[in-house]
């Protein structure tokens, strides 16, 4: 009889925790709409470009998502088997509370190892892979971003002007560039033609000018004029509006191995290693191990007769979740500036709330009333006029 109600509870729950991750990842993927669209408007990537950069970009969702989908799932599915007092029945035949919650310690692990994998290996896989992808693009389309009869800033140290451009094979009539970039020997450069194209693997863009003349002022007042058949100018992307990942990586970009490597390196060269190298590594296994968490939280919380609607699954999740990671974020916020210790910085919001969750799923195994929830209930108007109030007056 437990096995076919273990297997109830779980079918109950894959259901909701596959549908709620679907949509927060959805929703998420919203937020890179605008990067999405510069790279079609300005650079003319195709549907599957697009979709590589949607693909890489979930990782960094998806490691926050699956701990959130999961609590969600677990909330919604207890508090309707409580609302139809199975959870009742369930109890009159002899099964308690935490027989009842085995199918939860299934579903925790196998969001574990789910979320596990991709804090570990797909998140700095999808957040170089998605910087990756946008770097070659700027480069291997250079072109595309440049505007006719306007004064382009594009490259760092040069300022170009074209009567016409062709994006697709990168040709150029009617140049004018003024060449910044060294402050002892600025020039002007105007050419009748030109091209640009571009080495990914030597990493350089190249525009080479074709029947033009370079205008140079000396400092002893010679004026020069330089005139050319062929001439080429090696050009540079501006650091602010793209990088190459590979050049220099933060943390985020490193994988767990590699972020040992460089924390052990600094050991051997007996350098001070930052707090934030400490909190970024053991962030990645405090984060799916939040799951475990809020499987101790959800069951209890779940079960909870609460007679208000407003007070939904959905919204206590959400709740719980949005303290979890305040909480989260504060301590990392004073372990990196070393108020206290590092590996506490990461690992502090995990312990609280399994301390917290041990003793309410305690409270709910006894059948005692959770005060906080009580509470929450008898002052919901204060609470939601207080609410109305911050978001007013921001």
């Amino acid at each position: 009889m437990s096995k076919i109600i273990n297997r109830y509870i779980f079918k109950e729950m894959a259901v909701p925790f596959v549908i709620v991750i679907t949509v927060l990842t959805i929703t998420s993927l919203l937020s890179k709409v605008i990067i999405a669209v510069n790279l079609l408007v300005n650079y003319g990537v195709g549907f599957f470009i697009l979709l590589k950069f949607f693909l890489f970009s979930m990782p960094w969702f998806l490691i926050y998502i699956i701990p959130m989908s999961f609590l969600i799932a677990v909330l919604i599915t207890y508090n309707r088997l409580s609302s139809d007092n199975e959870i009742t029945a369930m109890k009159a035949s002899g099964l308690d509370l935490l027989r009842i919650s085995m199918p939860v310690a299934v579903m925790a692990l196998i969001a574990y190892f789910i979320a596990t994998f991709f804090t570990v290996y797909a998140f700095a896989w999808g957040n170089v892979s998605s910087k990756r992808l946008i770097y070659e693009v700027a480069r291997s389309k250079a072109t595309i971003g440049l505007k006719e009869r306007v004064f382009n800033d594009a490259f760092d140290g040069l300022i170009l002007y074209a009567n016409h451009i062709i994006a697709e094979n990168g040709e150029m009539e009617g140049i004018f560039i003024s060449d910044q970039r060294d402050e002892q020997d600025k020039f002007i450069v105007v050419a009748k033609s030109g091209i640009i194209s571009s080495d990914q693997q030597a990493e350089k863009i190249t525009l080479r000018l074709l029947n033009g003349t370079i205008h140079k002022s000396e400092e002893s007042g010679l004026y020069k004029i330089i005139t050319f058949t062929t001439y080429d100018l090696n050009l540079r992307m501006k650091q602010g509006e793209v990088k190459n990942p590979d050049a220099s990586k933060a943390n985020s970009d490193l994988t767990v191995s590699q972020l040992k490597e460089k924390i052990t390196d600094m050991k051997r060269q007996g350098s001070a290693i930052p707090p934030s190298y400490i909190i970024d590594l053991h962030q990645r296994f405090a984060l799916p191990a939040s799951i475990f968490v809020f499987s101790f939280l959800g069951v209890p919380l779940g079960i909870q007769r609460v007679r208000t609607t407003r007070f939904t699954s959905f919204s206590v999740g959400l709740g719980v979740v949005l303290f979890y990671y305040v909480l989260s974020t504060a301590l990392e916020s004073f372990g990196k500036k070393g108020l206290i210790n590092p590996i506490a910085a990461a690992w502090g919001a995990n312990i609280f709330m399994a301390i917290t969750g041990v003793a309410i799923f305690y409270k709910a195994a006894k059948d005692s009333p959770i005060k906080s929830l009580a509470w929450l209930e008898e002052k919901k108007d204060a609470v939601f006029a207080v609410i109305r109030s911050i978001l007013s007056w921001r």
